[in-house]
């Protein structure tokens, strides 16, 4: 689950940081194979574009159309005001200074035919005042705005100005699915075949905070990282609330697959981390046919431990709170030990070594350092703790390493 970007909101927390002394001004473009009229349709509505962020919970629209209020995953409600709508131009501007008095934030989205299609410009004008250059501060802007365009939405974004650290990749349509998915990939630095970690998403999405968290670090570790974004191109907000597409359990072997045809790692040495649900885990369990294109090892956190039956069929490592309410710590205690439900213990030997660390003090979303305050998601306590987020770090470093050997 990971949480946790309304394009005003992201700019607004990273612009109270970046302090910058004059007026700027950040635009993405966004390409898309729709028409101009069908992108429009898509995106003219004041609270269309709000939605694909995954941390934008819902957006109510005023009586008179005119105010949205967002209400965001770490609970706070911000307002931004229609400023001008222009439907025979394709477009519509918009102001919101989320609570910061000192920053002046306008938007402006305007929707334009192309050659092939269509495009979506995004363009934020905004004031700060001292700290950062201009320069930093653009970028960092720009950046933010890019996610906040191209993570979830419908349209395709390339990465041509290097936005964000990652390559985006489309990762192609398979047996399982003829879907193309978009993935976040970090190459290695080293000529050989490289060991690789697939980063997978649980309810909740957030692929890309996971690219620039996790799989940031783990590529400075020495792995290729490939971060599934298994949501965007489905459409799909989350599936906190109902179950997932059934084809989402082989999205891991899809980005297993890409990386081996890219002859970017060694097929050996490719590990599965995951983050709430039981995506990394499912892959454990299950497999698949093929023993030639398989997992090394897996890793999940804070998962749904209850969600999965039988014995893990490589090496797994767990971490999890002691305080965790989403997914008690005793199911993976029971997962870890081989026993089911009703305490029956599956034959010594039998399936591959489970490793479970239970951090005390500790709710899900342990690791998430973006959250400056506890949060209530779907009832249940999401929390950051530095403690056993440090503390998983050096677990999993030590975990990958002993089994992947970079």
């Amino acid at each position: 689950m990971n949480p946790a970007r309304s394009v005003l909101a992201a700019i607004a927390v990273l612009v109270a940081s970046t302090i910058s002394a004059s007026a700027l001004e950040s635009t993405v473009t966004a390409r898309s194979s729709l028409s101009l009229e069908a992108l429009w349709s898509t995106v003219g509505d004041f609270c269309a574009m709000a939605l694909w962020n995954p941390v934008v919970e819902n957006c109510v629209l005023s009586t008179d159309g005119k105010v949205r209020t967002l209400s965001l995953f770490e609970g706070r409600k911000v307002e931004q005001v229609l400023e001008n709508w222009d439907g025979a131009n394709h477009s519509y501007a918009f102001s919101g200074a989320l609570g910061l008095s000192e920053v002046n934030v306008h938007s402006k989205v305007s929707v334009i035919a192309e050659e092939k299609g269509s495009a979506l410009q995004l363009t934020v004008t905004y004031e700060a005042k001292g700290g950062a250059s201009d320069a930093d501060a653009k970028r960092a802007v720009d950046g933010l705005i890019f996610r906040a365009l191209c993570v979830s939405g419908p349209v395709r974004c390339s990465n041509d100005h290097q936005l964000i650290s990652a390559d985006i990749v489309a990762i192609p349509e398979s047996q399982w699915s003829p879907l193309v998915l978009q993935g976040y990939l970090r190459r290695s630095i080293s000529r050989s075949p490289s060991p690789a970690v697939i980063l997978v998403h649980g309810c909740a999405g957030f692929a890309d905070l996971i690219d620039q968290t996790w799989a940031q670090k783990i590529n400075s570790w020495g792995y290729v990282t490939l971060t599934i974004d298994s949501f965007g191109r489905r459409g799909i907000k989350n599936t906190c609330g109902r179950g997932p597409p059934s084809d989402i359990d082989y999205d891991p072997y899809r980005g297993l697959n890409y990386l081996i045809q890219q002859k970017l790692v060694d097929p050996a040495r490719v590990a599965i981390v995951g983050f709430g649900g039981s995506p990394a885990l499912s892959a454990a369990a299950h497999g698949i046919e093929d023993e030639s294109k398989k997992f090394r090892a897996a890793a999940a956190f804070y998962p749904n431990c209850a969600a999965i039956k039988g014995p893990m069929t490589v090496p797994t490592l767990i971490l999890i709170g002691e305080l965790d309410d989403s997914t008690t710590p005793d199911a993976c205690r029971r997962l870890a030990n081989g026993t089911d439900d009703i305490g029956i213990t599956r034959q010594k030997g039998e399936g591959a070594a489970v490793r479970l660390i239970v951090y005390p003090g500790a709710y899900a979303g342990f690791d998430l350092s973006i959250l400056r305050a506890p949060v209530l998601y779907l009832g249940h306590r999401i929390e950051y703790n530095k403690s056993a987020a440090e503390q998983s770090s050096d677990a999993l470093r030590e975990f990958l390493s002993s089994l992947t050997k970079p």
